[in-house]
């Protein structure tokens, strides 16, 4: 079984090769619920967001495994993530694959849309460093695994705030721009027998919403 990638709502997921196609289900399934959750509960506070969305996931049979304190990031967001020489390599083709083949339009304008609250440019182009024009918001960049059955997903929680400046890949060094950026990580674990007794209900509520916040991503 080959990697594969989706966006949910705003977390960019990469599974890992050998996790079943019931467990990557129930991850996104997982992921957009506890997102629409946190959205309507939090607003623009990003700390409340993410405590939101970790404790609908413990509603629905999650565990923490792991926490990681949060942290300021200077230089490249990507250079800062706490994951694998693998999982790294996945999530930069995921981001690759994201920007750039065509049939990956609804997962970036997913992922746009989910990421930020203002915007001068497209939102991947941003993650990966700090700085470029004026814009605030949150993400996920999470990396899901399974071994002898149990299912962890590895995610680093970003939130971020640029204002005033234009666009460039480099950082800023002259002090004219207003740039925050923190991250910070966690491992989830997922109870997959207790999952089973909810599952067909997340599920059911996620259809019965009528608005699809899921798209795979081709091309890995």
């Amino acid at each position: 079984m080959s990697a594969s990638a989706a966006v949910c709502v705003s977390t960019l997921l990469v599974f890992m090769p050998g996790v079943t196609a019931q467990h990557q289900e129930d991850v996104r399934n997982s992921f957009e619920f506890a997102a629409r959750a946190a959205d309507r509960a939090s607003g623009d506070d990003y700390t409340r967001w993410f405590n939101t969305f970790r404790s609908t996931l413990i509603n629905i049979h999650w565990f923490n495994q792991q926490d990681g304190l949060e942290r300021d990031i200077q230089g490249l967001v990507l250079d800062s993530l706490d994951f694998s020489v693998s999982e790294r390599a996945l999530l930069i083709r995921a981001l690759n694959a994201l920007q750039q083949k065509a049939e990956n339009e609804d997962a970036l304008k997913l992922f746009n849309k989910s990421v930020l609250n203002a915007v001068d440019q497209d939102a991947v182009g941003c993650l990966l460093f700090i700085g470029g024009g004026s814009y605030h918001g949150k993400y996920q960049l999470a990396v899901c695994s399974e071994r002898n059955g149990a299912v962890a997903v590895s995610t680093s929680y970003a939130r971020f705030h640029v204002d005033g400046a234009q666009y460039r890949s480099v950082l800023y060094s002259d002090g004219k721009v207003d740039t925050k950026t923190t991250i910070s990580g966690h491992v989830l674990g997922l109870n997959s027998k207790l999952y089973e007794r909810v599952r067909d209900s997340i599920k059911r509520r996620l259809e019965d919403s009528g608005v699809s916040e899921q798209a795979p991503v081709s091309g890995l």
